[in-house]
Protein backbone atom coordinates (compact mmCIF):
# COMPACT_ATOMS: atom_id res chain seq x y z
CA UNK A 1 0.00 0.00 0.00
CA UNK A 2 2.95 2.21 0.88
CA UNK A 3 3.74 1.91 -3.26
CA UNK A 4 0.22 3.00 -4.07
CA UNK A 5 0.69 6.38 -1.87
CA UNK A 6 3.89 7.16 -3.14
CA UNK A 7 2.66 6.88 -6.82
CA UNK A 8 -0.73 8.83 -5.64
CA UNK A 9 1.42 11.55 -4.21
CA UNK A 10 3.95 11.47 -7.16
CA UNK A 11 1.21 12.18 -9.15
CA UNK A 12 -0.33 15.06 -7.09
CA UNK A 13 3.08 16.78 -7.26
CA UNK A 14 5.41 16.14 -10.06
CA UNK A 15 3.74 14.09 -11.99
CA UNK A 16 1.05 16.20 -13.15
CA UNK A 17 3.38 18.99 -13.85
CA UNK A 18 5.81 16.52 -15.99
CA UNK A 19 3.19 14.85 -17.85
CA UNK A 20 0.89 17.76 -18.46
CA UNK A 21 4.61 19.60 -20.20
CA UNK A 22 4.74 16.06 -22.69
CA UNK A 23 0.64 15.45 -23.32
CA UNK A 24 -0.79 18.97 -23.10
CA UNK A 25 -0.68 19.33 -26.78
CA UNK A 26 -3.07 16.39 -27.05
CA UNK A 27 -5.87 17.39 -24.66
CA UNK A 28 -5.42 20.97 -26.35
CA UNK A 29 -6.19 19.49 -29.30
CA UNK A 30 -9.20 17.67 -28.15
CA UNK A 31 -10.21 21.35 -26.18
CA UNK A 32 -9.97 22.79 -29.80
CA UNK A 33 -12.18 20.71 -31.47
CA UNK A 34 -14.66 22.47 -33.84
CA UNK A 35 -17.79 21.11 -32.27
CA UNK A 36 -16.27 22.43 -28.75
CA UNK A 37 -15.19 25.89 -29.99
CA UNK A 38 -18.62 26.54 -32.25
CA UNK A 39 -20.99 25.98 -29.82
CA UNK A 40 -23.17 28.79 -29.11
CA UNK A 41 -23.45 30.25 -25.04
CA UNK A 42 -20.37 30.33 -22.36
CA UNK A 43 -21.98 27.36 -20.38
CA UNK A 44 -22.61 25.13 -23.04
CA UNK A 45 -19.16 26.02 -24.00
CA UNK A 46 -17.41 25.50 -20.64
CA UNK A 47 -19.98 22.00 -19.79
CA UNK A 48 -18.60 20.86 -22.80
CA UNK A 49 -14.90 21.66 -22.15
CA UNK A 50 -14.95 20.03 -18.56
CA UNK A 51 -16.94 17.00 -20.00
CA UNK A 52 -13.59 16.39 -22.92
CA UNK A 53 -11.64 17.00 -19.93
CA UNK A 54 -13.14 14.25 -17.81
CA UNK A 55 -13.33 11.87 -21.12
CA UNK A 56 -9.85 12.45 -21.58
CA UNK A 57 -8.94 11.71 -18.32
CA UNK A 58 -11.09 8.70 -17.99
CA UNK A 59 -9.74 6.83 -20.95
CA UNK A 60 -6.22 7.94 -19.94
CA UNK A 61 -6.63 6.31 -16.68
CA UNK A 62 -7.87 3.52 -18.11
CA UNK A 63 -4.73 3.01 -20.59
CA UNK A 64 -2.26 3.28 -17.78
CA UNK A 65 -3.62 0.81 -15.68
CA UNK A 66 -3.99 -1.73 -18.15
CA UNK A 67 -0.36 -1.06 -19.03
CA UNK A 68 0.28 -1.50 -15.01
CA UNK A 69 -1.18 -5.07 -15.86
CA UNK A 70 0.82 -6.09 -17.95
CA UNK A 71 4.27 -4.42 -16.61
CA UNK A 72 3.35 -5.96 -13.46
CA UNK A 73 2.96 -9.58 -14.75
CA UNK A 74 6.00 -9.31 -17.04
CA UNK A 75 8.31 -8.52 -13.94
CA UNK A 76 6.34 -11.07 -11.73
CA UNK A 77 8.03 -13.43 -14.25
CA UNK A 78 11.04 -11.79 -15.12
CA UNK A 79 12.72 -11.03 -11.61
CA UNK A 80 14.75 -7.90 -11.12
CA UNK A 81 18.26 -7.85 -9.14
CA UNK A 82 18.61 -5.06 -6.59
CA UNK A 83 21.99 -4.01 -8.51
CA UNK A 84 19.69 -3.86 -12.01
CA UNK A 85 16.76 -2.37 -10.21
CA UNK A 86 19.17 0.58 -8.91
CA UNK A 87 20.51 0.73 -12.86
CA UNK A 88 16.83 1.87 -13.50
CA UNK A 89 16.27 4.12 -10.90
CA UNK A 90 19.89 5.67 -11.54
CA UNK A 91 19.31 6.01 -15.62
CA UNK A 92 15.88 7.45 -15.34
CA UNK A 93 16.80 10.21 -13.15
CA UNK A 94 19.33 11.01 -15.10
CA UNK A 95 16.75 10.84 -18.09
CA UNK A 96 14.54 13.33 -15.71
CA UNK A 97 17.17 16.02 -15.29
CA UNK A 98 17.84 15.77 -19.34
CA UNK A 99 13.67 16.30 -19.21
CA UNK A 100 14.16 19.38 -17.44
CA UNK A 101 17.06 20.67 -19.16
CA UNK A 102 14.96 20.47 -22.66
CA UNK A 103 11.84 22.35 -20.95
CA UNK A 104 14.56 24.92 -20.09
CA UNK A 105 16.29 24.84 -23.29
CA UNK A 106 19.56 24.78 -22.16
CA UNK A 107 20.93 23.47 -25.37
CA UNK A 108 19.41 21.82 -28.60
CA UNK A 109 21.40 18.79 -27.95
CA UNK A 110 18.42 17.96 -24.89
CA UNK A 111 15.60 17.86 -27.53
CA UNK A 112 17.02 14.06 -28.30
CA UNK A 113 16.08 13.32 -25.05
CA UNK A 114 12.52 12.31 -25.67
CA UNK A 115 11.44 9.03 -26.26
CA UNK A 116 9.17 8.53 -29.40
CA UNK A 117 6.45 6.01 -30.28
CA UNK A 118 7.31 4.85 -34.10
CA UNK A 119 6.23 7.06 -36.51
CA UNK A 120 3.46 5.25 -38.07
CA UNK A 121 2.15 5.94 -34.45
CA UNK A 122 2.71 9.37 -34.12
CA UNK A 123 0.80 9.84 -37.45
CA UNK A 124 -2.08 7.97 -36.05
CA UNK A 125 -1.76 10.31 -33.15
CA UNK A 126 -1.83 13.67 -35.29
CA UNK A 127 -5.05 11.95 -37.51
CA UNK A 128 -6.89 11.37 -34.53
CA UNK A 129 -6.64 15.04 -33.29
CA UNK A 130 -8.54 16.02 -36.01
CA UNK A 131 -11.03 13.81 -35.57
CA UNK A 132 -14.44 16.00 -35.06
CA UNK A 133 -16.42 13.59 -33.00
CA UNK A 134 -17.24 14.38 -29.49
CA UNK A 135 -14.94 10.79 -28.35
CA UNK A 136 -12.21 12.29 -29.95
CA UNK A 137 -11.17 13.67 -26.43
CA UNK A 138 -11.26 9.72 -25.33
CA UNK A 139 -9.24 8.66 -27.59
CA UNK A 140 -6.53 11.29 -27.32
CA UNK A 141 -6.36 10.25 -23.62
CA UNK A 142 -6.08 6.67 -24.39
CA UNK A 143 -3.42 7.42 -26.87
CA UNK A 144 -1.08 9.49 -24.06
CA UNK A 145 0.20 6.26 -22.93
CA UNK A 146 2.96 6.20 -26.51
CA UNK A 147 3.93 9.46 -25.16
CA UNK A 148 5.08 8.87 -21.49
CA UNK A 149 6.52 11.98 -19.66
CA UNK A 150 10.02 10.80 -17.92
CA UNK A 151 7.90 10.45 -14.66
CA UNK A 152 5.72 8.29 -15.98
CA UNK A 153 8.53 6.04 -17.39
CA UNK A 154 9.56 5.93 -13.41
CA UNK A 155 6.14 4.96 -12.48
CA UNK A 156 6.66 2.37 -15.22
CA UNK A 157 9.77 1.09 -14.04
CA UNK A 158 7.95 0.66 -10.07
CA UNK A 159 5.06 -1.33 -11.85
CA UNK A 160 8.19 -3.54 -13.37
CA UNK A 161 9.41 -3.93 -9.93
CA UNK A 162 6.24 -4.44 -8.28
CA UNK A 163 6.84 -8.35 -9.51
CA UNK A 164 2.64 -8.93 -9.69
CA UNK A 165 -0.05 -7.59 -12.36
CA UNK A 166 -2.61 -6.39 -9.69
CA UNK A 167 0.27 -4.54 -7.86
CA UNK A 168 1.57 -3.16 -11.08
CA UNK A 169 -2.07 -2.04 -12.24
CA UNK A 170 -2.31 -0.02 -8.67
CA UNK A 171 1.00 1.75 -9.11
CA UNK A 172 -0.32 3.23 -12.67
CA UNK A 173 -4.09 3.67 -11.54
CA UNK A 174 -3.33 5.94 -8.70
CA UNK A 175 0.19 7.66 -10.42
CA UNK A 176 -2.30 8.48 -12.98
CA UNK A 177 -5.19 9.27 -10.87
CA UNK A 178 -2.89 11.83 -9.01
CA UNK A 179 -1.88 13.55 -12.11
CA UNK A 180 -5.80 14.24 -12.80
CA UNK A 181 -6.42 16.96 -10.87
CA UNK A 182 -3.57 18.78 -12.45
CA UNK A 183 -4.58 17.89 -15.70
CA UNK A 184 -8.16 19.20 -15.23
CA UNK A 185 -7.63 22.33 -13.35
CA UNK A 186 -4.78 23.31 -16.07
CA UNK A 187 -6.70 21.72 -19.04
CA UNK A 188 -9.42 24.79 -18.73
CA UNK A 189 -6.94 27.53 -19.88
CA UNK A 190 -4.34 25.00 -21.81
CA UNK A 191 -4.56 26.63 -24.89
CA UNK A 192 -2.40 29.42 -23.43
CA UNK A 193 -0.65 27.67 -20.72
CA UNK A 194 1.93 25.72 -22.33
CA UNK A 195 3.35 29.34 -23.88
CA UNK A 196 4.38 30.64 -20.48
CA UNK A 197 7.76 30.11 -19.47
CA UNK A 198 6.75 30.21 -15.90
CA UNK A 199 5.15 26.93 -16.20
CA UNK A 200 8.61 25.25 -17.56
CA UNK A 201 10.70 26.31 -15.11
CA UNK A 202 8.18 25.31 -12.16
CA UNK A 203 7.85 21.93 -13.96
CA UNK A 204 11.84 21.55 -14.78
CA UNK A 205 12.77 22.47 -10.98
CA UNK A 206 10.13 19.53 -9.74
CA UNK A 207 11.82 17.20 -12.41
CA UNK A 208 15.16 18.25 -11.42
CA UNK A 209 14.35 17.56 -7.31
CA UNK A 210 12.30 14.39 -8.33
CA UNK A 211 15.71 13.27 -10.78
CA UNK A 212 18.17 14.17 -7.66
CA UNK A 213 16.01 12.07 -5.61
CA UNK A 214 16.20 9.18 -8.03
CA UNK A 215 19.81 8.90 -8.67
CA UNK A 216 20.35 9.30 -4.81
CA UNK A 217 17.99 6.16 -4.18
CA UNK A 218 19.58 4.06 -6.82
CA UNK A 219 23.26 4.84 -5.22
CA UNK A 220 21.61 4.13 -1.72
CA UNK A 221 20.21 0.73 -3.43
CA UNK A 222 23.88 -0.41 -4.84
CA UNK A 223 25.27 0.37 -1.66
CA UNK A 224 27.40 3.09 -2.89
CA UNK A 225 28.98 5.59 -0.33
CA UNK A 226 28.37 8.22 -2.38
CA UNK A 227 25.20 9.41 -1.22
CA UNK A 228 23.74 12.72 0.15
CA UNK A 229 23.07 11.18 3.45
CA UNK A 230 26.77 10.27 3.48
CA UNK A 231 27.86 13.15 2.09
CA UNK A 232 26.07 15.21 4.84
CA UNK A 233 27.36 12.85 7.49
CA UNK A 234 31.05 13.79 6.41
CA UNK A 235 30.02 17.66 6.47
CA UNK A 236 28.46 17.21 10.24
CA UNK A 237 30.41 14.83 11.37
CA UNK A 238 27.96 12.76 12.62
CA UNK A 239 29.30 9.61 11.40
CA UNK A 240 31.28 8.78 14.95
CA UNK A 241 32.30 5.15 14.96
CA UNK A 242 30.48 3.57 18.10
CA UNK A 243 31.83 0.87 20.31
CA UNK A 244 31.52 -2.62 18.42
CA UNK A 245 28.32 -4.74 18.74
CA UNK A 246 28.13 -7.47 21.64
CA UNK A 247 29.51 -10.63 21.12
CA UNK A 248 27.75 -13.61 22.05
CA UNK A 249 28.50 -17.18 21.36
CA UNK A 250 30.68 -16.68 18.97
CA UNK A 251 28.50 -14.18 17.09
CA UNK A 252 28.55 -10.06 16.80
CA UNK A 253 24.37 -9.38 18.06
CA UNK A 254 22.83 -6.59 16.30
CA UNK A 255 19.04 -5.52 16.68
CA UNK A 256 17.54 -2.58 14.25
CA UNK A 257 14.34 -1.33 15.47
CA UNK A 258 12.00 -0.89 12.11
CA UNK A 259 10.03 1.92 12.05
CA UNK A 260 7.81 3.18 9.91
CA UNK A 261 9.59 6.27 9.05
CA UNK A 262 13.39 4.34 8.91
CA UNK A 263 16.09 2.19 10.67
CA UNK A 264 17.59 2.54 14.32
CA UNK A 265 20.27 0.58 14.92
CA UNK A 266 21.96 -0.30 18.95
CA UNK A 267 25.25 -0.24 16.96
CA UNK A 268 26.89 0.89 13.85
CA UNK A 269 30.20 -0.80 14.14
CA UNK A 270 31.35 -4.64 13.03
CA UNK A 271 34.31 -6.90 13.24
CA UNK A 272 35.63 -7.68 10.35
CA UNK A 273 35.42 -11.40 9.78
CA UNK A 274 33.05 -11.80 12.91
CA UNK A 275 29.71 -13.42 12.13
CA UNK A 276 26.86 -11.11 12.69
CA UNK A 277 23.13 -12.24 14.06
CA UNK A 278 21.30 -9.19 13.18
CA UNK A 279 17.73 -9.21 14.47
CA UNK A 280 15.06 -6.50 12.95
CA UNK A 281 12.30 -5.97 15.18
CA UNK A 282 8.99 -4.60 13.33
CA UNK A 283 6.00 -3.72 15.60
CA UNK A 284 2.69 -2.47 13.43
CA UNK A 285 4.78 -1.59 9.83
CA UNK A 286 3.40 -0.42 7.14
CA UNK A 287 5.75 1.87 5.16
CA UNK A 288 8.51 0.25 2.62
CA UNK A 289 10.74 -0.31 5.48
CA UNK A 290 9.68 -3.43 5.85
CA UNK A 291 11.16 -4.35 2.28
CA UNK A 292 14.85 -4.81 3.82
CA UNK A 293 17.89 -4.76 1.46
CA UNK A 294 21.21 -5.11 2.59
CA UNK A 295 23.03 -4.29 -0.79
CA UNK A 296 26.36 -5.92 -1.18
CA UNK A 297 25.22 -9.07 0.03
CA UNK A 298 22.54 -9.31 -2.24
CA UNK A 299 20.31 -9.69 0.21
CA UNK A 300 16.34 -8.73 0.35
CA UNK A 301 13.49 -9.87 2.50
CA UNK A 302 9.98 -8.38 2.55
CA UNK A 303 9.41 -8.06 6.78
CA UNK A 304 6.31 -9.30 8.34
CA UNK A 305 4.73 -6.37 9.73
CA UNK A 306 4.87 -6.93 13.31
CA UNK A 307 7.21 -9.65 14.89
CA UNK A 308 11.14 -10.37 14.22
CA UNK A 309 13.44 -11.20 11.54
CA UNK A 310 16.91 -12.87 12.36
CA UNK A 311 19.49 -12.27 9.50
CA UNK A 312 23.04 -13.95 9.67
CA UNK A 313 26.13 -12.97 7.91
CA UNK A 314 29.51 -12.32 7.88
CA UNK A 315 31.23 -8.79 7.32
CA UNK A 316 33.82 -9.67 4.41
CA UNK A 317 35.30 -6.33 3.36
CA UNK A 318 36.04 -3.35 5.72
CA UNK A 319 34.05 -0.22 4.75
CA UNK A 320 30.93 1.03 5.32
CA UNK A 321 27.89 -1.88 4.92
CA UNK A 322 24.66 -0.09 3.87
CA UNK A 323 21.17 -1.43 4.41
CA UNK A 324 18.40 0.33 2.89
CA UNK A 325 14.58 -0.55 1.96
CA UNK A 326 13.90 -1.56 -1.55
CA UNK A 327 13.34 2.00 -2.94
CA UNK A 328 16.04 3.50 -1.15
CA UNK A 329 14.05 5.97 0.55
CA UNK A 330 15.36 5.11 4.36
CA UNK A 331 18.92 3.59 4.85
CA UNK A 332 21.53 3.33 7.57
CA UNK A 333 25.03 1.62 7.53
CA UNK A 334 27.53 -0.41 9.63
CA UNK A 335 31.83 0.75 9.96
CA UNK A 336 33.29 -2.83 9.50
CA UNK A 337 36.02 -2.34 10.97
CA UNK A 338 39.30 -5.16 12.19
Amino acid sequence: MNQFWLALITGLTTGGLSCFAVQGGLLTSALAQEGIGNQPGKQNIKYLKEKSILMFLAAKLIAYTLLGFLLGALGSVIVISIKFQAFLQILVGFYMLATAARLLNLHPVFKYFVIQPPTSLLKLVRKSSQVKSFFAPALLGFLTILIPCGVTQAMMLLAIASGGAIWGAGIMFFFVLGTSPVFFLIGLAATELLKNKSFAIVAAIFITILGITSINSGQIIRGSAHTLQNYWKVISGSDIIQGSASIKDGKQEVTIEVTSRGYKSNTNTLKLGVPVKLTLITNNIFSCARAFVIPSLDYSKVLPQTGKTVVEFTPKTLGQLTYTCSMGMYSGSFNVVE
